[in-house]
Parts: structure tokens; sequence; C-alpha cells
């Protein structure tokens, strides 16, 4: 019996019919905290919210989809409703992040850097067909961006989401468990960027790695709520000894050299370019990779980069450029 069934010692609120919409706010609280991952109840449960309610139907923090794959949910950053096109930009804030980037860009620009800003997408985006079910598929808040920004201002963000799903049948390119790419999915994120700022640049071959599947990975989905699930980790590891070396690593901060190659890049970036660095220290003489989003144009003017990028997960970009004034 649904009603009035227990999880965790917390009984099911009751629905009252005389006081539906707060009623019913409390059955998706209750819900989304202590059923969210029961299968057989989410078919149900997505169906009478979505049909029904006409709500977001899925559970707000992580779900499970088909073949044991694992997705977040609408907390962050409204990433299902977002997945669809069921989420959009408002008209000022189109406004400001174009102003945004159209000044960063000139910055930039006048120091002689050229900038770019780099999305791998969500797993949503590339596995769509394992989410637990479909919607009626609109423009994301990306790719509405980037029309409105080449139209506005002549700038395209790299958008990674067409090579990957080109590639998805060679290879498993993203983690069922894990909200990132595998290396394989980053090697192939890694040298359509390079391809795309400059062909010329030295790219590392598929070839030169060997693919390791000894060890393991912790499903950083599954263990948001409370499911200890390991998955075998995909690894690709250099044939050869690398010349790149090591100047400084810290979590925040990361700097390498490589005597081979010439240019020098600046990455600003999150936990999915974690898998870029040993690509990217391949392609150029001087890299620099830093946790934050905030440009210091002292600190520009004192490593004198060629390149500038912007790594950002599809699911944060929006957050990042309207946080910036």
């Amino acid at each position: 019996m649904l009603f009035g069934t227990k999880e965790k010692g917390k009984p099911f609120p009751e629905l009252d019919f005389k006081h539906l919409s707060s009623s019913v706010k409390k059955m998706n609280k209750h819900y989304n905290g202590n059923f969210g991952l029961k299968y057989s109840m989410v078919n149900t449960f997505t169906g009478f919210k979505n049909d029904v309610l006409d709500e977001n139907p899925l559970p707000n923090k992580a779900f499970k989809g088909k073949n044991d794959w694992y997705f977040l949910g609408d907390q962050w950053n409204i990433l299902f409703k977002d997945n669809f096109g069921n989420f959009d930009y408002t008209k000022q804030e189109l406004i400001e992040i174009k102003e945004y980037l159209q000044t960063l860009k000139e910055g930039l620009a006048s120091r002689g850097v050229e900038f770019y800003i780099v999305v791998p997408p969500n797993k949503h985006r590339i596995y769509s067909e394992e989410l637990p079910f479909q919607l009626q598929q609109n423009n994301t808040r990306l790719e509405v961006l980037n029309s409105y920004l080449k139209k506005e201002i002549d700038f395209e963000i790299i958008y990674l989401r067409d090579t990957l799903i080109a590639n998805k049948k060679e290879s498993l390119l993203y983690y069922k468990t894990n909200t990132h790419w595998n290396d394989i999915g980053a090697f192939i994120g890694y040298q359509k960027t390079i391809n795309t700022i400059d062909p010329n640049i030295f790219k590392a071959n598929f070839t030169d790695y060997n693919i390791d599947y000894n060890s393991s990975i912790k499903g950083d989905i599954t263990n948001m709520i409370n499911l200890k699930n390991d998955e075998s980790a995909i690894i690709l590891k250099k044939k050869t000894s690398s010349q790149v070396k090591s100047i400084k690593s810290t979590y925040q901060f990361e700097h390498f050299e490589n005597s081979n190659q010439d240019k020098k890049l600046v990455m600003y970036r999150d936990s999915f370019a974690t898998s870029w660095i040993q690509f990217f220290n391949e392609s150029f003489g001087e890299t620099i990779y830093l946790r934050d989003y905030n440009v210091d144009y002292s600190f520009i003017d004192h490593e004198k980069p060629d390149v500038v990028i912007f790594e950002v997960v599809e699911r944060n970009l929006s957050s990042i450029l309207l946080n910036k004034k």
C-alpha cells in the first residue's frame, strides 16, 4: 500500500484532498528524500507527477535509469529539465552573459591571447536512451546561448556533444555510476578541442596509449544516495615515457612544462579536466590549470599564455557565466 507505508521509520504523508497543493509538496519532499531509488516506484510516481501534476517527475538529487545507469537530478542546476530544453534563459541573462564574454574576449585579445570555452556534455545528453523515460526534446540552454552568442558577438562555445555521440558506439565514454567521462571520452574531447583551436597544434594519438582496466572508480552518484558501487575504471596510460615535467601541483593550481612543444596554455577548469591534463600537456610547451574561473589580468600579464580555455561541464556553465560581472 503506497500511502501510509514507512521508510526508515518515517510514515508517508497522508494525501489531504482539502489542501491538495501543500499535501502534494509534503509527499514530494518525503519521496525525494526517502524513496528516490526504488525503481518500481519511480516508474509509477514519475508518471503521476508528470501526467497528473504536470511537475518535474524525477527525484531531485539522483535517480536510476535503464541498464544500471545513474544520473544526477534537478538539484544540480535544473539538470534534467534542461536536458530536454525545458528551462530557458531570460533575455536579461543572455545580455549579461554576452557582455561579460565580450569584455573578457576583448581583454584577452588585447594581450594577444586566444580565448575559448569548451563544454563537456552532461551524461544525460550522451546517454539519453538510458534515462527512465523521454520528454519532447527542445533546444537546451547551451544551444540557445550558442546561437545567441554567434549572432551577437561572433563567439561560439565548443560543445563536445556531437563528437562524443559520433564515437560512443566504439567504446563506453562515461561511467554508469559516476558523473564523469572516462579517459577515452576525455581523449576524444581533447582531440576535438585541439582541432578546433588550431589543427596545426601537436595532438597525441590514441595509439600512443594502452587501455588499463585493472583499477576501479567509486560512483560519485551512487555514493550520494548511499549505494557503494565501484565500477571498472577505463584509464589510458602512455606507452612511452612522457617528456612532461611537473613544476607545481596542488588541488587549486597545477603547472607543467614540455620541452617538445612551444605554445603556452592556461586552463580554468573543473573536475572534468582532470582526465584532460595528461593529454593537453603533450600539446603545449607549458600548461597551467586553475580550479577557478576568475580571470586575473595581472596573472595573465605575468604568465603571458597564448591560449586561455574555460573548461566547464554543461550543468555548471550558466551559473559560472552569470556570476561574472
